[in-house]
């Protein structure tokens, strides 16, 4: 059974289990050298800086490793550091919280999810699009775009019982070059 403490926890495990993420890392906020490395590396038009230590802590978008130096004093001792999704906003198909539970008597899910450009894992509780819990005889779950491909997704990865902050693409990104990038791995947090 996989078990996520944190955030860390959650970049460890996802890079353990070979997931389709965008490039993201964790570091020391005194890890120059490493965060630098992580810029040439990874060229992108934006990129996320955040706090490793709790859910919905400080974040900032920055577009170049002298912006992020910027910000470092915003940080106590770790952060990580993660290519942006916002540039491909438009290729959205569906972004949310999912968690498919097994059990004796057949496999449920609950679904956090919302389908337009504007959603984020921050804001789809607000007003999620799609909010259920449901059994995965349901016919209407497999109507809602995107949930198909989540849905391959998980079990061709073994993430049963764990919530899974994902987003469908309607053209493949990330490490993996997949429709599916993960964002975030929860189980004890």
């Amino acid at each position: 059974m996989i078990q996520v403490k944190n955030k860390k926890d959650s970049i460890i495990k996802m890079k353990e289990l070979k997931l389709n993420y965008f490039p993201l890392n964790y570091f020391e906020t005194n890890d120059l050298k490493g965060i630098k490395n992580f810029f040439e590396k990874y060229p992108a038009q934006e990129y996320v800086l955040r706090t490793i230590t709790k859910a919905k802590g400080q974040y900032f978008y920055v577009y170049s490793y002298e912006e992020a130096l910027e910000k470092l004093s915003n940080f106590e001792g770790e952060l990580t550091i993660s290519v942006s999704y916002n540039p491909y906003k438009e290729n959205i198909v569906l972004v949310g919280d999912i968690k498919v539970h097994k059990g004796y008597d057949g496999e449920t899910v609950d679904l956090t999810a919302r389908s337009d450009s504007q959603a984020t894992h921050r804001n789809i509780y607000e007003n999620p699009q799609y909010n259920l819990h449901s059994s995965l005889d349901d016919d209407n779950v497999w109507k809602i775009p995107g949930f198909s491909k989540i849905m391959r997704y998980i079990s061709d990865h073994e993430l049963f019982d764990v919530i899974v902050e994902f987003a469908v693409y309607d053209c493949k990104l990330g490490v993996n070059n997949e429709n599916v990038v993960i964002t975030e791995l929860r189980t004890g947090y």
